[in-house]
Formats: structure tokens, sequence, C-alpha cells
């Protein structure tokens, strides 16, 4: 083989040589840039992942919170519509309370009235008398005692008449001695019968409404009646 064919062949062989070469290291380099590229593109999902995980996460505690609240406004809802119920119940009951002390108050007003014509007939009826000169029976005269009861004024009265139902009594002292809103004792035989606070006051006679504490099936006509 002549020299010139040898370095030519040899040349040949070289750049076939250096063409794997550089092919090899083209190929090692394009692996290492996807590599990087993939090791990269990997990061970037893990992050974006993070992300993710960290949004879903936010959203679990907003949506967890959310639902606390719904059920607590849940629960105030009930609790105000047991309380609405509960109101309405009550103003319900409170009406026909008030209707009924409407009615008892009608009730008591019209046994007042009769009352008063009754007082008015027999006070009439005394004066007519008087006029005649009939011999009066006094019995129902508002005395002075000579001592005055503890804490008294000394002024006695009767009862002369009493309505045990409506708890009203009537007494022989008028408007010279007596106000409203003035409070007597009930006696008899010096036991005490009960009190009543005077509601109507006219010239010779009063009504007066016992109070809670008095012994109202006691009470009778001619007790004495003391003014405190």
């Amino acid at each position: 083989m002549s020299r010139t064919l040898k370095r030519t062949t040899l040349a040949v062989i070289g750049l076939f040589v250096i063409g794997v070469a550089m092919g090899e290291w083209l190929a090692r380099h394009r692996v290492e840039r996807e590599y990087r590229q993939a090791l990269e593109a990997r990061r970037t999902l893990e992050l974006e992942l993070g992300e993710v995980r960290a949004d879903r996460d936010r959203l679990s505690g907003v949506l967890s919170d959310e639902q606390q609240r719904v059920q607590r406004l849940s629960a105030t809802l009930s609790t105000k519509e047991t309380e609405l119920k509960q109101v309405a119940e009550r103003l319900t009951q409170e009406e026909r309370i008030i209707l009924e002390l409407q009615g008892r108050l009608l009730a008591m007003q019209h046994q007042f009235d009769r009352l008063q014509g009754e007082l008015a007939v027999t006070l009439e009826s005394r004066a007519g008398r008087a006029s005649r000169g009939e011999a009066q029976v006094v019995e129902l005269e508002k005395v002075v005692v000579s001592q005055p009861a503890a804490g008294g004024t000394g002024l006695e009265g009767r009862v002369i008449s009493f309505n045990p139902e409506w708890r009203f009594v009537v007494i022989d002292l008028g408007w010279n001695v007596l106000n409203i809103g003035d409070v007597v004792s009930i006696y008899r035989d010096k036991q005490l019968l009960g009190k009543a606070r005077i509601e109507r006051v006219q010239e010779e006679v009063s009504a007066a409404a016992l109070l809670p504490e008095s012994q109202a099936m006691e009470i009778q006509v001619n007790d004495v009646v003391r003014i405190l």
C-alpha cells in the first residue's frame, strides 16, 4: 500500500473516530441537558404540588370553619326560635290573664256599684227615719275610744257590708277621717282578722279591698275597723 493511501485511510479512520466521539459527546450532552430539564420540571412540579396541597389545606380549614359557623348559626337560630315560641306562648298566656283580670275588674266594679247603691238606699232610709223622729238603733256608728290602739289614730268604725268572693268590705267611716290608699285593721274581740286598703271614700262610708294576708272568710258585719 502506498504511503498516500495509508495516510488517506488513517485520515478517514481518524475522522470516523472523531465523528463517533463527537456523536457520543453530543448525545451525552443532549441526555444531560434533558436530564437537567427533567429535574427542573420535577422541582417545578413539586413546588406546584406543594402550593396545591397548601391551598387544599387552607381551603379545608376555611371549609371546616364555615361548617362550624353554620352549625353555630343553626344552633343560635334554633335557640332563638325556641325563645320566640316561649315569648309568644307567654304573651298569649298574659293576654288571657289580662282578659281574665279585666273581666274580674268589671265584675268587681259592678259589685261595688251594687254595694254603693245598697249603701245609698240604707243612708236614705236612715235619713228618712231621722226626719220622721223614729228611734234609731245605733250599732254601726263610729266611736272614739279613750285609749287608741298602738300605732293607730284612736278612731274606730264598723264593717257594714262584706263580699268574701271579691274580698271587699264597706265600713261606716267617710272622707272626714279616711283617704284613698289608707290601710285599716279589722278586729273582733281584740283579735286581728286582717287589713284592708281604702279604694273609695264617700261622705259617711268607704269601701276597702282586703290585703292578701287577711282572713276573708272570718270577717263579718259589725267587726271593728281601726285606722292605722
